[in-house]
């Protein structure tokens, strides 16, 4: 990945939706960094069906692992899913980690899971438990 500005992929869970991990020798980097810092590791562009991820944490000694991307991408796609299109609330977050669980389960991403639920508690407060997952499942069955 070192020559590259940016990987684009269809995603694992919604094949209509373009995931872009984009690193710093991109162009237009400097500008998405600041979204980036403003929503964390990714952001959904609607109109483009497109995700961005920030690829510069996926580089390093500290640097995140494919599991953890696919755990990013999935919780990106749970508020696809769930129709979250403007500021999120914490509710829409714990919302998105319960989807992305889901996701996770169907496609057999379990390393990617064991990621979703160490970070859980931390992220949210609460511990992670398979009844939160009831108030998901409709937007996933």
């Amino acid at each position: 990945m070192e020559d590259q500005d940016i990987v684009a992929y269809n995603s694992t869970f919604v094949p209509n939706i373009s995931i872009n991990v984009v690193f710093k020798e991109n162009p237009n980097y400097g500008q998405m960094k600041e979204l980036f810092n403003q929503y964390g590791y990714g952001f959904l562009v609607p109109e483009f069906k497109t995700i961005f991820l920030d690829g510069e944490n996926f580089l390093g000694e500290d640097s995140l692992t494919w599991d953890d991307l696919k755990f990013i991408e999935a919780h990106e796609i749970s508020h696809v899913i769930m129709g979250h299109d403007g500021p999120r609330s914490e509710d829409d977050e714990i919302d998105a980690d319960l989807g992305a669980y889901i996701l996770l389960s169907k496609s057999g991403k379990i390393d990617s899971i064991k990621t979703l639920l160490k970070q859980f508690k931390n992220r949210h407060g609460i511990k992670f438990n398979e009844k939160l997952l009831d108030r998901v499942k409709k937007y996933f069955s």
